[in-house]
């Protein structure tokens, strides 16, 4: 059971599906072979079959949807999550712009790598790429905090530092909160037992077919059986999978802390060159 789990969680997805499709084959054709056995030393058939076949496919249906809809739940909680996040760190780096130099420019620049960061995190396939991104996250963490700190000190005026403390709070919490999403799947057990039952359900299949030659009907349902398996397992992995919640929020909010650096907020200085208005006593 632990190296089927090992396997689902692993392997590449288009092999897995063919693999997966295979074994429903093979305990259908099993169960086929039974029933002619079964036939040839009993000659005939029982009537109920027809009815026990039908409980047990409905049951795998069930079990499949319910297994799709708590991999469905993760995708929308990790695509919440990406939004909230981006919504954060674009509040701090404007908060950020209130601070002083050089704590403004620190932040600012800390907030764009930090960024960078969780988009490549999201993008990576690779299990060892995949974990040197997360300790660099939690390092970008770190130095955050740091410069938060330092940059708070100085600051007596709360309206300055109490709201950029809040938003860098919940920029942490959120980064936090994401990546422990990526890391929640649908127990590997869970998928393990399904794909037990479906190899089951695929042999009872076989078991009530008459005939001994092929029919496309019962390997097409095992075949959709199966596509509906691998796209459950598909929208489970964050990373190994096709199917990704979207990045363009963080995307966006990246490529505005690129086109407005530090200091581009501040007013405009007054003009040397423009004459300044008489006293309103002068004019009169």
């Amino acid at each position: 059971m632990d190296h089927a789990e090992g396997l689902l969680s692993t392997a590449p997805l288009p092999l897995l599906g063919l693999l997966v499709f295979a074994v429903l084959i093979a305990a259908m054709q099993m169960g086929a072979l039974v029933k002619r056995r079964m036939n040839r030393r009993e000659g005939g058939g029982n009537s109920e079959e027809g009815y026990i076949v039908s409980g047990a496919l409905g049951l795998m249906a069930l079990l499949l949807g319910f297994t799709f809809n708590l991999a469905i739940d993760r995708y929308d909680h990790r695509r919440e999550l990406a939004l909230e996040e981006a919504n954060a760190i674009g509040t701090t780096y404007l908060r950020a712009q209130m601070l002083e130099e050089p704590a403004r420019t620190r932040v600012s620049t800390l907030l764009q790598r930090y960024s960078a960061n969780h988009l490549a995190l999201a993008e990576a396939s690779d299990p060892r790429k995949r974990e040197a991104l997360l300790a660099q996250s939690d390092e970008g963490q770190i130095r955050l905090w740091r410069a938060t700190i330092e940059a708070i000190r100085p600051v007596a005026n709360d309206t300055v530092s109490r709201p950029f403390l809040e938003a860098m709070n919940a920029t942490i919490d959120a980064g936090a909160a994401r990546v422990a999403a990526r890391r929640a799947h649908v127990p590997p057990r869970v998928l393990a037992t399904l794909l037990l039952y479906m190899a089951i359900s695929a042999f009872i299949l076989g078991c009530v077919s008459n005939g001994s030659r092929w029919r496309p009907a019962p390997s097409v349902l095992l075949a959709l059986f199966s596509l509906a398996y691998i796209l459950t397992i598909d929208i489970d992995r964050p990373n190994g999978g096709a199917i990704r919640e979207p990045q363009a929020a963080i995307v966006d909010v990246l490529t505005m802390m690129r086109a407005h650096p530090p200091g581009s907020f501040d007013p405009p200085a007054p003009s040397a060159a423009q004459p300044s208005l008489p006293p309103a006593s002068a004019q009169r």
